[in-house]
């Protein structure tokens, strides 16, 4: 390929500080949208959109049109940066120190963001056309749901044959993660004042006892030989009042589990062998407002494809022949977008740069080197895939 590498990646470090100094928490993505629609535009794509969410697409086309399109996914919004001054540098400045990329939005997602973009530019630049179509879809509200994703895939006009997933893998090429199922767990008491708690029956104590009976039992929940062990997360816990002098009537706590093993009938047996007879009441979290959590024996997964699928084995051999080493396959901690394409029968990687630890962490970074690799290795997929 006749293309000035180095040119390439200074440009791509200088889109990616760009949207970094570009705010865009969760429905404030506008602004960004914008800047990446003129920056795709500028980069001459066949096709740039805004649609009626907010997410921001272009397409370039492909030689055969019978072919499916290979679809880059990433997400425009970004968590809250948190307090400024525990950073070492403004967390919207997007500063270069030493070979990173420094700022909120750096590691996810912006600089793998930024990366799928010049990746299609650079095929742009050499005038070369893929095989197939490419769409880029930067999608919003990734990081508090995944409006923008679901309604790209559910609004989907075109045939999708590879979804690339730009969270952060390291430049491994990420085939699933676990899927989540959260569950408010309620113990129920009886009120009263707090200066006579022998009129009382306080369901703190109850709650206290288990909690500490998750801890001892977690680890009878069964793993998943990819995607790993399941999880459980107690995180928010509330009672019915707000009064310090008063005894709740009820004490809560929402459970967060992981899972790629389990299925919500399971988990539901899980808790209700560690609650024993006391009285609980289980709502599903992941509603709003709770409802009743359900009983399925479906197996929960994020997204999950076999490493012996023949669209991993040819996107790992192209992937790994760009960067010039050998492709690893990983999965994913966390949840992402790609939790949504399922039900659509859309087959998904994730393979980007920056690193997992990296996501949501003060002084966030993206490695300017791991950029470099993971653009080759990019445009090695979208030229022949």
């Amino acid at each position: 390929m006749n293309l000035d590498w180095d040119v390439l990646l200074q440009d791509c470090v200088d889109f990616t500080q760009r949207l970094i100094q570009t705010p865009s928490m969760p429905f404030e993505e506008a602004q960004l949208a914008e800047l990446i629609a003129a920056e795709l535009q500028k980069l001459n794509f066949d096709q740039v959109w805004i649609d009626e969410i907010g997410n921001v697409n272009g397409r370039i086309r492909g030689t055969d049109p019978s072919l499916g399109t290979l679809v880059l996914n990433t997400h425009l919004d970004h968590v809250d940066p948190g307090d400024p001054s525990l950073w070492s540098v403004p967390p919207y400045s997007g500063t270069i120190v030493a070979d990173r990329i420094v700022g909120r939005g750096a590691c996810d997602i912006k600089g793998p963001l930024a990366v799928q973009v010049y990746s299609v530019a650079a095929l742009l630049r050499a005038g070369l056309r893929p095989r197939r179509d490419i769409v880029f879809s930067g999608v919003v509200q990734e990081e508090i749901g995944g409006a923008g994703a679901k309604h790209w895939v559910e609004n989907l006009d075109y045939p999708v044959d590879l979804v690339v997933l730009g969270e952060p893998s390291d430049n491994k090429i990420a085939l699933g993660h676990r899927g989540i199922a959260q569950m408010w767990v309620q113990f129920n008491g009886r009120s009263a004042h707090a200066s006579v708690p022998e009129k009382a029956v306080n369901p703190n104590y109850a709650l206290a006892q288990f909690i500490q009976d998750v801890q001892a039992a977690k680890g009878e929940l069964s793993a998943h030989e990819l995607l790993g062990p399941t999880t459980i997360s107690p995180t928010i816990i509330e009672v019915d009042t707000k009064s310090t002098n008063v005894t709740p009537a009820w004490a809560r706590v929402c459970l967060d589990f992981r899972t790629a093993s389990e299925s919500l009938s399971s988990l539901r047996d899980f808790v209700k062998r560690l609650v024993g007879d006391q009285a609980v009441l289980l709502e599903d979290a992941m509603c709003t407002p709770p409802t009743i959590f359900p009983d399925s024996d479906e197996t929960i997964y994020g997204f999950y494809t076999p490493p012996t699928d023949e669209t991993v084995q040819r996107a790992q051999s192209l992937i790994s022949a760009g960067m010039g080493r050998e492709a690893e396959l990983s999965s994913y901690q966390f949840a992402t977008d790609g939790r949504h394409f399922v039900p659509y029968g859309l087959t998904m990687i994730g393979y980007a740069a920056s690193e997992e630890g990296q996501a949501h962490v003060v002084d966030e970074f993206i490695s300017i080197p791991k950029m470099m690799e993971s653009l080759r290795g990019h445009v090695k997929l979208l030229e022949n895939y």
